[in-house]
């Protein structure tokens, strides 16, 4: 157990600050004083969900019969939708248990069909609860009171996803909270906000994506009907990840674990258009830009993953991996990626050219991935033992902080290991500590807040509900002098799987692409 007094406040000189006494007092007066106090307890969720059933307005969810969710599943997304209804776990009182074996073999076998080539994926066999969970950044979706947290870019203010399938938007600046509640958002999987706009947010779910618009100015908790716009496209469910152009243009796009397509949408007129059908990998579990938008991680169930620049959508493939890609996360400039599997302890990063120096648009990624860091338990240096150990692993924007929360079976699932990240002369990760909670509670999710004036500052959503703010106070260096970075690593260190590039072929247009771009077909 971790006594109060354990606590991290803040990052100082290097070191993590722990105690109370210290004029880490001070400087939590600063920036992080004007953040929202949250936390969500249980008392909370029930309350707002006794709310949203005595509201009256048309977008608040109703409480449905079974019958009356089975006709909505059908009229929305067919049969698949129908038999997605029968094997969800809260309905399995209303289902004969035979009935609802039956309608989980059909399932999975039309998932199976469903763009899978026929290759066998074990997340095909996961109830809809499972496979959330599976490919959530939260380490416990399920039982976590906060499922997810998504800092605005610009603006001081993020918005959580419940429990309770309702979001909360929490400003620096204003008490007020809008609570956005939709009969469609159920299991929220991710949120993101659009860049260059202060009040559009997308929210992934299990049938569709919901499109908030929330205004700033607004002194109202509960936004009109008119605020909220659905995109749904057949056998693209559930949604699994989001992400917006980087450059502002009002693209969208979504993948999911159960679908190879990879989708952009045009929001304001509602089209949807199949960039990519990544074959053979099971899905897209995961979509992650780089900063600057010239390259995409695309991450897959299957032990393989790819990686597309965004100008021609070119891709190089990634085979051969121990195991699925489980988080990753890009450098300020796109030319390091950084990743981990399940099942395996270490740290693997790949370099890239980068794409300001290139004549064309390449990926022009190195064969090779090198371990940077391995978080094998000194326990477990000589034994058999096969577990998950890295969740999540989040690096902040100055490029110089890296924060990896542990999965549940880790003994270290209690801390947050800190690194302080060098570019020069060597790339090199240096352990500054590990950030502890107060009490039992564990967490559950971390995200580095964008626009922190002070260095760095890692937001964490502990399992009790609670908002937490570790500011870490350096001096930030210039990106500008920052010279293309390397990887040095010894033969040994080197992970050995197959890599290949493909050019796709340019067919349709892709709206408003800042580069022109066209789509890729199918490879």
């Amino acid at each position: 157990m971790i006594s109060e007094s354990n606590q991290t406040l803040c990052e100082l000189n290097g070191e993590l600050v722990t105690d109370r006494s210290f004029q880490g007092e001070i400087l939590l007066e600063g920036q992080v004083a004007t953040f929202p106090k949250v936390h969500v307890t249980s008392e909370s969720l029930r309350r707002s969900a006794v709310t949203c059933e005595t509201a009256q307005s048309a977008f608040l969810e109703h409480n449905e019969t079974f019958w009356q969710r089975l006709q909505s599943a059908w009229y929305g997304h067919g049969l698949f939708g129908v038999l997605t209804e029968m094997c969800s776990d809260e309905h399995h009182q209303n289902v004969p248990n035979a009935l609802r074996s039956s309608c989980q073999f059909l399932l999975v076998s039309l998932r199976w069909v469903n763009g899978m080539q026929f290759t066998f994926f074990p997340h095909l066999k996961l109830s809809n609860d499972q496979l959330l969970q599976s490919f959530s950044s939260n380490s416990n979706w399920l039982e976590s009171p906060i499922r997810h947290l998504e800092w605005h870019s610009k603006a001081n203010k993020f918005a959580i996803a419940l429990k309770d399938d309702t979001i909360r938007v929490h400003y620096c600046d204003n008490e007020t909270v809008p609570v956005l509640k939709h009969k469609l958002q159920r299991n929220i999987t991710d949120l993101k906000w659009k860049p260059l706009s202060a009040s559009i947010l997308a929210v992934g779910t299990q049938t569709a994506i919901l499109i908030w618009n929330i205004d700033p100015m607004s002194m109202s908790t509960r936004p009109s009907t008119g605020a909220v716009q659905v995109l749904s496209y057949s056998g693209h469910s559930p949604v699994t990840s989001l992400s917006w152009s980087p450059h502002g243009f009002d693209q969208l796009f979504a993948c999911s674990a159960l679908s190879s397509a990879i989708v952009v949408w045009d929001v304001c007129q509602k089209k949807h258009q199949v960039i990519q059908h990544v074959t053979t990998s099971g899905g897209v579990s995961r979509l992650l830009f780089s900063l600057g938008g010239s390259k995409v991680l695309a991450a897959t169930p299957s032990s393989s993953f790819r990686v597309f620049e965004t100008a021609s959508w070119s891709n190089e493939r990634w085979s051969q991996l121990s195991g699925r890609v489980q988080t990753a996360c890009w450098n300020p400039n796109g030319t390091i990626l950084l990743f981990s599997v399940v099942g395996d302890p270490r740290v693997y990063s790949l370099g890239f050219g980068d794409s300001h120096q290139s004549d064309k648009p390449v990926v022009d990624g190195s064969k090779n991935a090198v371990v940077v860091l391995d978080l094998t338990p000194d326990d477990e240096q000589d034994s058999d033992v096969k577990r998950d150990y890295i969740h999540s692993m989040v690096w902040d924007e100055t490029g110089e902080r890296l924060a990896i929360m542990f999965h549940p079976d880790d003994p270290r699932s209690h801390v947050i290991a800190l690194y302080s990240v060098s570019s020069l002369p060597v790339f090199t990760l240096t352990f500054r500590g590990n950030i502890s909670g107060d009490g039992e509670s564990a967490p559950n999710f971390i995200a580095f807040k964008p626009n922190f004036n002070q260095g760095s500052c890692l937001t964490v959503c502990y399992s009790n509900g609670h908002v937490a703010y570790v500011p870490m106070y350096f001096k930030r260096s210039d990106r500008k002098t920052i010279a293309k970075q390397q990887l040095v690593a010894s033969p040994l260190d080197r992970l050995s799987f197959a890599h290949s590039r493909s050019m796709l072929n340019s067919s349709q247009s892709l709206w408003s692409s800042p580069h022109d771009v066209s789509s890729a077909v199918t490879s």
